[in-house]
């Protein structure tokens, strides 16, 4: 990706009220330290992350990634990366970055009514399980490292399984909504059709079309009736409920992809005629 193209994607996202920042700075990452009892941490030297120059302060700042699960209460989790003030000055409910000994660890920063500071993890499910420091005289080895000035969650891989279930709903959602017919088109075909209905029960070849494109429900006779004749009032074979329903045996009950004249309440030519009116209005719904 050059320069022009990464300035393209800036503004589409500033004009979407979005505020990009160029990730240009690097700054070290340390994997890992422990949001659970203190642990020692990994002598893997850092990696360098790149982020926004903006989001730095004039002090040292370092990424430290989080293991474990004792402050998930404030939204810290396993995985999650921390941006790490070095040397800060803590106050109390900061979230704060302490090297006991060798070992380190990510707890909530407290200062009791004899000014002893205490580190409270904050994972109320599992009180029995982390225990709370106290940082007196006593904790020598104890050295606050800094206080955390954000958290950068972690994105979890979501299962293919549980997106294909929501992409497969969608998917036929937005197929059945592209099949939608609108009663303009209904309408244009009705008067297309209706030149060619020389009969009333003619008709029922356009009911039959109407019901499998799902414009009417089956046996809404009454319905199918009361659109034609808004459409071509003066038409001189206008359908009737009654002949429309007596025409509905036989294959003609069927899907018209099924019809067959050997099962047909008409044979022959008239046979064929309901069939082409049938498929025409089929063709013009679908247009």
């Amino acid at each position: 990706m050059d320069e022009k193209e990464i300035k393209e994607i800036f503004q589409l996202l500033e004009d979407a009220g979005w505020q990009p920042m160029l990730c240009d700075t690097p700054i070290p990452v340390f994997e890992s330290v422990h949001a659970g009892n203190p642990m020692e941490p990994s002598q893997i030297p850092p990696d360098m992350k790149l982020v926004p120059k903006a989001l730095l302060s004039m002090c040292p700042e370092m990424m430290v990634r989080v293991k474990g699960d004792s402050m998930i209460d404030v939204g810290i989790e396993d995985g999650d990366m921390v941006k790490v003030e070095l040397d800060a000055t803590p106050h109390e409910g900061d979230i704060v970055l302490v090297a006991i000994g060798t070992e380190c660890t990510v707890k909530s920063y407290y200062v009791d009514d004899d000014g002893i500071p205490w580190l409270v993890p904050q994972n109320s499910r599992k009180k029995e399980r982390y225990k709370v420091i106290r940082l007196d005289d006593e904790q020598e080895r104890a050295y606050l490292c800094g206080v955390v000035r954000e958290v950068v969650k972690a994105l979890p891989r979501v299962p293919c399984r549980s997106m294909r279930n929501l992409v497969n709903e969608a998917r036929a959602s937005y197929e059945e909504e592209s099949r939608e017919i609108s009663m303009q088109q209904v309408s244009n075909a009705i008067r297309i059709i209706a030149p060619r209905v020389k009969v009333a029960r003619r008709w029922y070849s356009v009911y039959r079309a109407m019901v499998d494109k799902s414009v009417i429900v089956e046996d809404d006779y009454e319905k199918c009736c009361q659109m034609i004749a808004a459409e071509v009032p003066h038409h001189e074979h206008l359908p009737s409920e009654v002949e429309l329903q007596r025409m509905a045996v036989g294959s003609f009950r069927k899907p018209v992809s099924k019809w067959n004249e050997m099962n047909a309440p008409v044979k022959g030519k008239r046979y064929k005629i309901y069939k082409e009116i049938a498929e025409s209005m089929l063709e013009l719904l679908e247009e």
